[in-house]
């Protein structure tokens, strides 16, 4: 009678943890790893005396492992944006992925404002900034128009980061689609994630540098 070495079970799966080590793809890492800690169970078990500490601690590093693999395979699959979601990538946010730009976009609100709705009142603080999709903002200073805010610029970019109160009134002037971020959500997702901090900031050097180019030109 042939007799079956469960050696040979402990073996594979060193095997395949050896495999699991090489590769660099850590969702495939994982699923060897997974791999190997099933298939070193029947060994534990096969002893004359089961083994049950090591196989209660592979059933344990398979389940994480699982887990985690399961966690990978969701974040990679493709992400489909709608229209406007596409619209906010493509106005601000060019260098983001897909993913990341949900990201950002469910931190924030979408808003529709009818003409004549304020999104900043001289006087008071900024405590959130507007990215304009559709639609034009204006800005006034005592009753005087210093300029319309059009899609692709972002409402209290200038008051937020400065901290300073608004000198200025801004109000939509038509009716605007725009998405809202409070400037405190805003500051922790963008400490939590410094690489899209980099491409948001770089968004509003270009606004502020655009608002301040046509300003000169109204000089």
């Amino acid at each position: 009678m042939t007799y079956f070495n469960p050696n040979y079970f402990i073996h594979i799966g060193n095997v395949l943890l050896l495999v699991a080590y090489s590769v660099r793809d850590i969702l495939w890492l994982r699923l060897f790893a997974v791999a190997a800690a099933l298939i070193t169970i029947p060994f534990f078990l096969l002893q004359p005396t089961p083994l049950w500490a090591p196989l209660i601690w592979s059933v344990i590093f398979a389940t994480i492992n699982l887990a985690q693999s399961l966690q990978l395979f969701i974040e990679r699959r493709p992400v489909k944006l709608t229209a406007e979601e596409e619209e906010v990538r493509r106005l601000a946010l060019p260098e983001l992925s897909s993913r990341r730009v949900l990201e950002v976009l469910s931190i924030g609100t979408w808003i529709t404002a009818d003409a004549g709705d304020r999104f900043i009142q001289s006087g008071k603080r900024v405590e959130a900034i507007w990215l304009i999709l559709r639609g034009r903002v204006r800005v006034t200073i005592d009753e005087r128009v210093l300029g319309d805010l059009v899609p692709g610029e972002i409402v209290g970019s200038a008051l937020l980061l400065t901290g300073i109160s608004a000198a200025v009134d801004a109000f939509a002037s038509e009716a605007v689609r725009a998405v809202r971020w409070e400037s405190a959500t805003l500051e922790r997702y963008l400490t939590a994630n410094p690489e899209v901090r980099i491409v948001i900031q770089k968004h509003l050097t270009r606004d502020l540098a655009g608002k301040l180019e046509r300003s000169v030109r109204r000089l």
